[in-house]
């Protein structure tokens, strides 16, 4: 049996067509946090989480960060993290997603290098804030919500000027760190890393090259890995690789074997074998089956045992 905490889940979530962004609001929201789900998860998309009260930690990498009412939580959608309130207490938080690499492009549509850059310094980390030291990220988030809730006349075009003063944010965050209430929320020595598979995760990686980008060796970063990332580095290139490939699905009507090029599996076995592993579930079953894309994914396991 996987110890729980040797899983990760990757959760999806899509857009409405149309839509600037996604938003899960409400009282459904009012729980006890972390009572069922203790596992740390990744998410497709940016997620910003706004808590209206309570207190607990959230888990951002191998972080743990005190939480209380009115804190602001920005997570990548490559960070492990998770939500953990106090044992038996209630807690309220709204939650947003948004594609972020969509709104960058939108705002530097006139320069492809300067878009690839901003989204990598954005992406680099999370963060836990308090909208008191915050107070305009703060406002802004919940201007975003707000809109979502009450979808007033012209509220789209209200969220796309929302989104790109959260961009402005993000970057002021990204340039003064001493901002950041507690650190940075995945190890500072696997960023080159991070970055590197995410730029070539369509291609073939071995560990040494990862190992490379971090000026370390192989054997010791396998083990820093796991310990930051609660994974093995094969296991998190193949999230990254199944993570497109579900995008791909959704979103275009490439084949199966287009599809497993694209997401950098060597062959369409490959890739049914490493998606099967993932999402118990094979790429057409749940390309077919809306249920899955919130449904099964949320379920999936990433198995962090030594070894390949």
């Amino acid at each position: 049996m996987i110890k729980q905490r040797e899983r990760v889940e990757f959760r999806y979530y899509e857009i409405p067509e149309e839509e600037p962004a996604m938003a899960l609001l409400g009282e459904d929201w009012i729980r006890e946090y972390g009572k069922d789900i203790k596992c740390p998860h990744f998410h497709n998309l940016m997620e910003i989480g706004y808590c209206h009260w309570g207190s607990g930690t959230v888990a951002l990498g191998q972080e743990h960060i005190p939480y209380s009412g009115h804190s602001v939580m920005i997570v990548p959608p490559r960070l492990p993290h998770n939500t953990e309130g106090v044992k038996g207490e209630m807690g309220y938080w709204e939650w947003l997603y948004i594609d972020l690499e969509k709104v960058i492009s939108e705002i530097y549509s006139y320069d492809q290098v300067l878009q690839k850059s901003i989204s990598k310094r954005i992406h680099r980390t999370g963060y836990l804030l308090s909208e008191e030291t915050n107070p305009a990220l703060g406002r802004l988030v919940l201007g975003v919500m707000d809109e979502i809730r009450y979808k007033k006349p012209y509220y789209k075009e209200s969220i796309r000027g929302l989104l790109r003063a959260c961009v402005a944010e993000f970057l002021r965050l990204s340039d003064d760190e001493e901002r950041i209430m507690r650190g940075k929320g995945v190890l500072p020595a696997l960023i080159g890393a991070l970055d590197y598979a995410a730029e070539r995760y369509n291609q073939e990686i071995k560990v040494s090259s990862l190992a490379e980008a971090c000026n370390m060796s192989e054997s010791h970063f396998r083990r820093v890995f796991k310990e930051g990332m609660n994974m093995r580095p094969l296991d998190y290139i193949n999230l990254l690789r199944i993570q497109n490939a579900c995008e791909l699905l959704k979103k275009t009507n490439k084949s199966m074997e287009e599809v497993a090029v694209a997401s950098g599996f060597a062959s369409v076995s490959a890739f049914n074998r490493n998606f099967r592993k993932v999402l118990n579930i094979s790429p057409y079953q749940w390309k077919k089956s809306a249920k899955n894309y919130e449904g099964k994914l949320l379920n999936c396991r990433i198995s962090a045992q030594k070894g390949w």
